[in-house]
This record gives structure tokens, C-alpha cells and sequence, in this order.
């Protein structure tokens, strides 16, 4: 709220205030005694410390409804009283809206701290309040027998005080389920507004016996509602002052403190003892934890929220917290802007954890595709090539044997292992091909591609801008890199077609690849491309994929080649 618009708020509640004290005295008499001029001022203090409170936890939140609520509080409050004035028409405004603000005040508890009332019990009582309050409380002065007005009078008050007994049920539940982070936002308020209802629980029963206690419960009621806007800007200040404590706390231990020390500093800055630090991976658009442990944020409706660190623009981190810290927000960018550099020097220490985890998670699926290759290669040449050899061999001993008895048998037998020969010897051309392409080796990157490309079982259009020759390593990563891909968008995309880019720029292969398939796929999930991921790797490359649901599959991969 601009600052106009607060000083426009302020003047319309001191005018709301005097306006309505002053149309009470039109007609009768100035207190003359020390109660009543007690009263005045404390029914003026009510009404102004929660405008004034309003106004302030308003411009601290814009987007908050706590703020405009208070300030409903407070302007009810003055209009309630004309209740008193002298003349007719104020006292029938003043009947209408007298207990009005109660109901507020209600909602206000329930929708504390976030401005929502997030539950449905809290929706339900919250309606039960202003139903009771406008309807019920004011249906007696349509009735013209006062015996029944009186009893109708008399069950409003007794169903405003279960109404509220049930309110202070709902926030003594939600303390107990609470987390800590949540009892410490809400505490100082809480506990104030549901003494201030339970003081008009007995206010309503008091004056339903016949005010046996005397004016004892008005006047604590009157003391408690007003100390809740106090305490509410008392709370503010507090807030304030340990924003200004924060930031050098955190600076101080995010340069004394070892590696994974500053976590603990910002669990107790910030009092979350479940505060987790995610730590930022640009090159591999991925949070990991302290030991390079992937980590996931949480979303939305999930008890915990995450609040992204920048340092100049750049992401740095993000911190993982209770959902109650999310409504104070000027505390949460006071750490961050706090804990940024510290931050920043923690996240290269998860980076290299990172890269050394993905290395030994590497090594081992190196290891284990070459012991699956091996077999793959073992059982390809025993139960095709070896098998089909032995057969050559046996046709060649029963030709040998049928040379002088039967001369035309032995050459249909010769035919017969020349035609064995030359399917062996093709089965072992497909062989060193998967191992291997010849054209790789022959012509190059862009005509391997093409020739795969050639024989997928969809259209796959190749686009090479390449100078000259690659080495043998950087271009047979990249040809397996283009080969894994093709061979998941057929078994996995349900893609009708696929583009092959490559292009040497400045000292780096750029390789881009993108079908029009189903998407979905994720190169952290176990599949053919986490092999890719590590060719890229050893080559001191880096591969990410984008593939979202329906949106098909875009990999794109660099590769050092200066």
C-alpha cells in the first residue's frame, strides 16, 4: 500500500473515532466521573491501535489480509458505539453494527498469520460467526414481544459464546499439529486473541446471570482486546530487530563456520530446526544437497516452501523451510541477501561432491556396460557366427569325403559352405558395426550420422556444420550420443520425426537432438541416456535433456574438441 494510502487510512480512522464519541455526546452530558472517562479513552485506544496496527502490517504486506482486517476491527469498534449516542439514528446504526466486529476479530484469529482461512473448519466457524452476529443478534428488534425478543436476545449471546468456545478449540489444535517455526509466528498473537474471546465468554455469561461479577468481565474484556493490536506491533518490531540481528549473524558464520556449519547458523536465525539447504547446479539445471545428493523442492500444498537464493542475478541455492516462514518475507530476503556469499562458497563445495558422486556412479555403469557388451559380443559370435562356422566345417569334411565317390554331391556341399562363409561373414560385419561403424571410422562424423539416420524407421533430418575432421574420440561420442538417442525416441517417444544438429563452435561440439515424441524422459531415471551422460563426462563434456509430458524430447550435449 503506497504511503498516501496508509495516511489516508490513519485520517479516515481518527475522523471515524472522534466522529462517533462525539455524536454519543450529542444531546447528553461530558463524563463526569473517572470510569467513564477511562472508558472513553480506552474505547478510543481500541479502535485506533488496531487501525493503526492494520494500517502498519498492511504496508509491511500488501497481498496479506491481516492488515485490512485489523483495520475493519478498529472502524467497527467506532461505529459499534454509537450503540450509546443520543440521538435515534446513530443508535440504530450503531445496534446493527455493534457486535460486528467480534465476527471480524474472529476471522481475523483463524486467517492468522497467512490473511486465508485455509480450512474448511476455519471457513465454517468464521461463517458461523458473521451469521450469528448480523442475522441472529439483530432478528430480536423485529419482534414486537419482548419476552420472546429477550429469549431470541438471550440464545444469540449463548450461540456466540459456543461459536466461540469452538474458535478457541480450532487454535489450540492447530498449536498442537504446529511446527516450531509455526508456534513462533503465531504465538504472540494467538494466545492474546483467544484470551481476549474467553474474556467475552464470560462477558456473556455474566450478563446472561444477571451480571453477578459486576462490570469485572467488560472491563477485561475492553483490556485485552485492546492489548492485541499492541502486542501485534510489538511483534513487528521484534520481527525488525532480528532481521538487523540476522544479517550479521549469518555473514559472521558464513565465514567462520566449515563447510555444511552454515545450514545450523540459518536453522537457528531463522528458528526452523527442519531448514535444509538446496544447493544449485547450473550446468546440470539440478539442486543437490551438501554431499551432491539430488534434491527435489517441494511443491505446492506441501507443509514446506522453498525460497530460491540469487547472488547478481544468478541462482545460488535454495532454502527448504517450514511454510509458516513464507509469510514473513522481509526475513527470509534478510537471510538470503545475508547468506548469499557464504552460500555461494558452499554451493562449489556440493558441486565438486556432485561431480565426484556422479563420477563413482559413473565409473560403475562403465564398468557394468562394458561387462554387458562383452556378453552381448560372446553370445552374438557363439550362437550365431561360432555355430555357423562349426556348420562350414562339417559340410567341408563331408565334401572331402564325397570327392572321388560322388563329385556332384561334394560341390553341392562346397556351394552350400560358400554360402555359410558369406553369411558369416556378414554376421560378423553387423557385429564390428555395432561395435564400431566403419563409416565413422572412414568418413567421418556428418556421413556416419546420415547413414544413421538413413536407417531409423522415421524421418530424421541431419544437420552438420562441421570443419573438417574430429578426433577419433569426440567423434565417436558424439555418434553414440546421436545413436542412444535415436534408438530411446523408437522404443520410448512414439515419435514420427527427429533432428540431428551438430556444429563445431569455438573450440566445443555442439549437438542438439529433438523428436516430436511422447517426452518424459530423464537421464537421472536409470535409462540409455545416463550412459551418455557419461561419455560426455570423460570427455570433460555436458549433456542435459528437456523433456517434458507431450512437449517431446530435446537433448543437447557439448563436447570439448579445441
Amino acid at each position: 500500500m503506497s504511503r498516501s494510502g496508509s495516511l489516508a487510512i490513519l485520517f479516515a480512522g481518527l475522523a471515524v473515532g472522534v466522529g462517533a464519541e462525539a455524536a454519543r455526546r450529542v444531546g447528553g452530558e461530558a463524563p463526569d466521573s473517572r470510569a467513564e472517562i477511562v472508558g472513553l479513552a480506552l474505547g478510543l485506544a481500541i479502535g485506533w491501535s488496531f487501525v493503526v496496527s492494520g494500517v502498519v502490517a498492511w504496508s509491511r504486506r500488501p497481498g496479506n489480509r491481516i492488515g485490512p482486517l485489523m483495520v475493519l476491527v478498529g472502524l467497527l469498534w467506532f461505529v459499534g458505539r454509537l450503540d450509546f449516542a443520543a440521538e435515534e439514528p446513530f443508535q440504530t446504526i450503531g445496534a446493527w453494527v455493534r457486535p460486528v466486529h467480534i465476527a471480524v476479530f474472529a476471522h481475523l484469529l483463524l486467517a492468522f498469520p497467512s490473511g486465508r482461512l485455509e480450512s474448511r473448519p476455519a471457513r465454517a466457524l468464521a461463517l458461523a460467526a458473521y451469521v450469528n452476529v448480523i442475522v441472529v443478534n439483530n432478528a430480536p428488534q423485529y419482534v414486537s414481544d419482548e419476552q420472546v425478543a429477550q429469549g431470541m436476545f438471550d440464545a444469540s449471546q449463548v450461540a456466540t459464546a459456543l461459536i466461540f468456545v469452538a474458535i478457541i478449540g480450532e487454535l489450540v489444535w492447530r498449536w498442537r499439529v504446529g511446527s516450531a517455526a509455526w508456534r513462533r509466528a503465531v504465538g504472540p498473537l494467538l494466545w492474546p486473541g483467544a484470551l481476549a474471546l474467553s474474556t467475552l465468554i464470560v462477558f456473556f455469561g455474566n450478563e446472561l446471570a444477571g451480571q453477578p461479577l459486576g462490570t469485572g468481565p467488560g472491563w477485561a474484556f475492553r483490556v485485552a482486546y485492546a492489548a492485541f493490536p499492541l502486542l501485534f506491533l510489538i511483534g513487528l518490531l521484534r520481527a525488525r530487530l532480528a532481521r538487523a540481528s540476522v544479517a550479521e549473524l549469518v555473514v559472521e558464520l558464513g565465514e567462520a563456520e566449515p563447510a555444511g556449519g552454515l545450514r545450523g547458523a540459518l536453522s537457528r536465525a531463522l528458528g526452523d530446526p527442519g531448514l535444509q539447504v538446496a544447493y544449485w547446479l547450473s550446468g546440470e539445471q539440478r539442486y543437490v544437497d551438501l554431499d551432491g545428493r539430488p534434491v527435489e523442492l517441494p511443491g505446492p500444498g506441501e507443509p514446506i516452501a522453498a525460497t530460491v537464493v540469487e547472488r547478481d542475478g544468478a541462482r545460488v541455492a535454495a532454502l527448504v523451510h517450514d511454510h509458516a516462514l513464507a509469510e514473513d518475507r522481509e526475513l527470509l530476503e534478510a537471510v538470503c541477501a545475508a547468506a548469499a556469499l557464504a552460500l555461494e562458497n558452499e554451493r562449489l563445495h556440493a558441486d565438486l561432491r556432485a561431480r565426484l558422486e556422479d563420477l563413482r556412479a559413473s565409473r560403475a555403469r562403465i564398468v557394468e556396460a562394458a561387462d554387458l557388451e562383452r556378453r552381448r559380443i560372446e553370445r552374438n559370435l557363439h550362437d550365431a557366427t561360432q555355430q555357423r562356422l562349426t556348420s562350414v566345417a562339417i559340410v567341408l569334411g563331408l565334401a572331402a569325403s564325397r570327392l572321388s565317390s560322388d563329385p556332384e554331391g561334394a560341390a553341392s556341399s562346397l556351394d552350400q559352405a560358400r554360402g555359410a562363409l558369406a553369411t558369416a561373414l556378414a554376421e560378423l560385419r553387423d557385429l564390428s558395426q555395432g561395435i564400431h561403424p566403419g563409416v565413422l571410422t572412414e568418413r567421418g562424423l556428418a556421413p556416419a550420422l546420415e547413414d544413421l539416420a538413413y536407417t531409423a524407421p522415421f524421418p530424421v533430418d541431419v544437420a552438420a556444420d562441421l570443419d573438417g575432421r574430429l578426433s577419433d574420440r569426440v567423434e565417436a561420442a558424439a555418434y553414440y550420443v546421436a545413436a542412444e538417442a535415436l534408438a530411446n525416441v523408437v522404443k520410448h517417444a512414439h515419435a514420427s520425426s527427429a533432428r540431428i544438429t551438430v556444429a563445431r563452435r569455438r573450440g566445443r561440439l555442439l549437438i542438439h537432438i529433438r523428436d516430436d515424441g511422447v517426452g518424459g524422459a530423464d537421464s537421472r531415471r536409470g535409462t540409455g541416456l545416463s550412459g551418455l551422460v557419461d561419455r560426455v563426462q570423460v570427455l570433460g563434456g555436458t549433456l542435459a535433456v528437456e523433456s517434458p509430458a507431450g512437449g517431446g524430447t530435446d537433448l543437447r550435449a557439448e563436447i570439448p574438441c579445441g
